[in-house]
Parts: structure tokens; sequence; C-alpha cells
């Protein structure tokens, strides 16, 4: 009964959000490009723990600390479920944007929010496309907007993290960006787990930064085994 309750609150919220589309495009129109990100930024925010919290589910996020101020940034997260990204984008203290899937592009309210995050949309099956995604991406990272990737390419939809993909570190490297990665842990078991909702703690960890000058950054085939440790680390102390 609490997941169809849910999903009936999800569908209302959703509608809700095709209504604010329309002032959020006259905002667009008429205010400073900094102050009409704010409201953006700040509706994403709102969406994403509103997502998560009406769930019942608990939030514990650590390692605020280790995020960079003044760089570019591009962060590095495992993939375990439908949730990663509401839980990414309400709760990481940094306002980022997503590569998502170009099947994604033909939900209407949700492609329309999607590209003013902003989040850039990738054709997996061409390999010209997929790398124009990725300049533009890279443009995205460099005009101070982070963006996330998940290396896995997949959700894993278990604690256990699958292969990360290594042409997904040609992002960090053409944006020139600091890589922040990011562990998450539980949050298949908010709906994967029996395509129901249930209430979870859900635990986020913000790790180390590897910077554009650490050795590590020039071997993508290192970068990629560190990036897997340190996230796998710090699932398995969670």
């Amino acid at each position: 009964m609490k997941s169809l309750l849910w999903k009936i609150w999800f569908i209302f919220f959703m509608l809700l959000c095709l209504l604010a589309f329309g002032p959020l495009l006259i905002c667009k129109l008429i205010l400073p490009k900094k102050s009409y990100r704010k409201i953006v930024n700040y509706c994403t925010r709102y969406w994403g723990r509103r997502l998560v919290l009406t769930t019942g589910s608990k939030v514990d996020i650590q390692g605020e600390e280790n995020l960079p101020e003044g760089l570019n940034l591009c962060f590095i997260a495992n993939h375990q479920g439908m949730f990663d990204i509401p839980l990414v984008l309400g709760f990481v203290p940094k306002p980022s944007g997503f590569i998502a899937k170009q099947e994604l592009f033909k939900i209407p309210v949700l492609s329309w929010w999607m590209r003013e995050i902003p989040c850039v949309f990738i054709d997996r099956a061409s390999a010209r496309k997929a790398m124009e995604s990725f300049i533009k991406t890279a443009e995205v990272i460099k005009s101070g907007h982070p963006m996330v990737i998940f290396p896995e390419g997949t959700r894993s939809q278990s604690d256990e993290m699958g292969p990360f993909h290594l042409g997904s570190f040609k992002l960090p490297a053409m944006a020139g960006a600091t890589i922040v990665p990011l562990a998450i842990k539980n949050s298949w078991k908010v709906y994967e787990i029996d395509k129901r909702i249930h209430p979870v703690d859900l635990k986020l960890r913000i790790l180390e930064p590897i910077t554009v000058d650490d050795p590590l950054y020039k071997d993508k085939h290192a970068l990629s085994e560190v990036l897997h440790q340190r996230i796998s680390t710090a699932l398995k102390g969670m």
C-alpha cells in the first residue's frame, strides 16, 4: 500500500513540476543567468530531497570537507539504483548534472528539467555522437558546473560493483576537471530489490579528490583501478 501511495504521489509531484516549467522559462528570459541558475539549483535540490525522503528513507552523508572550492569538478560514482540520481542531486552540496542515455530525452517533463539542470544526453549506439556528447559535457564542466559519471554504465542493483568502463575517464581529462569519487550504498534497496518502495538507511560518502597534477590522472587504467578500489573499500566500511 505504501508503495502504491508513493507512486501516486510521484505522478502528482511530476505534474507539479510540469506546471512549474512555464514560470521557470519566464525566469530564464527575464533574470540574469546567475539568478536563474540559483532558482534551477534550488528546484533541483528540492526535487531530489523530496523524492528520497518521501520514501521514508534516511540519508547519512559524510566527507563534505573533501569537496574542493574554485575548481572544475567531475564526480565519479558507483551506480546501484534509480535513486542514486535524486540522492546526489538532493544531498551533495554542489549542483551537478549527469550524462544521461538518449532514451530519457523522449520523456516530456523529465527531459525538460534535465536540460535545465543541465544534463547531456548521449547516444551510446554511435561512437561519433557519443564523442560529441563528451565534448559538450566537457564544456559544461569548464563553465563551472560539475557533472556526474557512473563508469559502470548501468545499475548494479546490488552491493557489488561492476567493472568501470575506461571510456568514462575521457571526460574529466577533456575538461581538466578534478575527480571527486562518490560511494553510494543501499540505494538499490529502495526500489530495485522487489520493485516496491522501501524506507532505507542510505549512505553517501564523498571521498578524497584526485587533482589534474596527480600522476594517476595521466594513466586511465591505473586511475580506473584506484577509483574502483577506493569506492569499493568505502562501501565495505559503510
